[in-house]
């Protein structure tokens, strides 16, 4: 229940009772305090009494499903007509001394009507009100289910994708140097278990994500050794920022993957940063026989969009470059 909805028939039963005392325009010689307050108190109750009863009346209606909207009408018009015979009837025996002359029957009915029909517009509004916010609340539940079942989703596609290419690499390795394998094995163990406790989480601090990509490089050091060298050069400051679990593990795996690097020529990868975002680049020497649909990058760039905001890429001055940005801690 709002503010509004809530002291608004306070309001009316305090303002509307002293409105028409001031109107009857009584002497002041012949005002009596206890037929004034008797007569304030009396009109009080009443728009009390109608506003709720209005109130009770259109919330019953609402909850019956097996009531058509005519049928709701007939029976809150029905009500009405019968409280203002009962209101009349109370003003007829004369309960409480009127400060005014007698008014006549009809124009008493005419008043009570009219009140009538503006308090049920007024609850209607409210109501309405009510029934927008509850809609309102109701999308925003269904689109943070959609962005959960959405990022589920995408960390779904993670695991199988780092295992794919960790296996690749162990077949290459097994092929060539079997006391390798058996250290890529070991190594692949402990990481791979980091892999799936990343799955719990939708964003972890950066200085974690680091810790992680240092395990991951000493595996593919197992294999590439001198080929490949890595630079992170990052404010100590910036370690407690959040980001996707996995980001920094796949934009390198994924420069490794399209690129060629030996001893004379290694891949270098350099991570540094600029107005809270990560810059991973490396030089672009891609590997004819591989093909990429960028599917992993864009799978990427999808899960940022939907946890934070969009990261960046482009192919600048022969080298690929891609901009994350970084989670501020609350």
């Amino acid at each position: 229940m709002s503010r509004a909805e809530k002291y608004l028939p306070f309001i009316i039963a305090l303002v509307v009772p002293t409105i028409g005392l001031i109107n009857a325009n009584l002497p002041y010689d012949e005002i009596e305090i206890s037929r004034l307050i008797s007569n304030y108190i009396q009109i009080s109750v009443i728009l009390l009494t109608i506003w709720y009863f209005n109130k009770w009346l259109i919330n019953k209606t609402n909850q019956s499903q097996s009531n058509s909207y005519p049928y709701r009408y007939v029976i809150i018009i029905s009500a009405n007509a019968s409280l203002i015979l009962a209101i009349s009837f109370l003003n007829s025996l004369d309960m409480s001394e009127s400060l005014e002359p007698e008014l006549p029957t009809w124009l008493i009915i005419f008043r009570l009507s009219i009140i009538i029909l503006i308090f049920n517009v007024i609850l209607r509004v409210f109501q309405a009100q009510k029934e927008k916010n509850k809609l309102e609340v109701q999308n925003l539940s269904l689109q943070a289910e959609n962005l959960k079942f959405q990022v589920d989703t995408l960390k779904q596609q993670i695991n199988p994708h780092f295992l794919f290419n960790s296996l690749n690499t162990l077949l290459d390795l097994v092929e060539e140097d079997k006391e390798k394998a058996i250290q890529y094995i070991r190594s692949f163990s402990r990481i791979y278990r980091s892999v799936l406790q990343s799955a719990k989480y939708d964003f972890i601090a950066l200085e974690d994500e680091l810790k992680f990509l240092s395990e991951y490089w000493s595996l593919l050091k197992v294999r590439f050794h001198d080929a490949i060298d890595l630079s992170i050069d990052i404010n100590a400051n910036k370690m407690s920022s959040l980001i996707p679990p996995l980001s920094l593990q796949f934009l390198v795996e994924n420069a490794v993957k399209h690129n060629e690097a030996s001893s004379t020529n290694p891949l270098r990868i350099e991570i540094g940063e600029s107005k809270n975002r990560l810059i991973v680049r490396n030089k672009i020497n891609l590997k004819s026989s591989v093909e990429s649909e960028k599917l992993g990058l864009q799978n990427l760039q999808q899960r940022f969009s939907l946890l934070h905001k969009p990261l960046e890429y482009k192919n600048e001055n022969g080298h690929f470059i891609v901009s994350i940005p970084l989670k501020t801690v609350a």
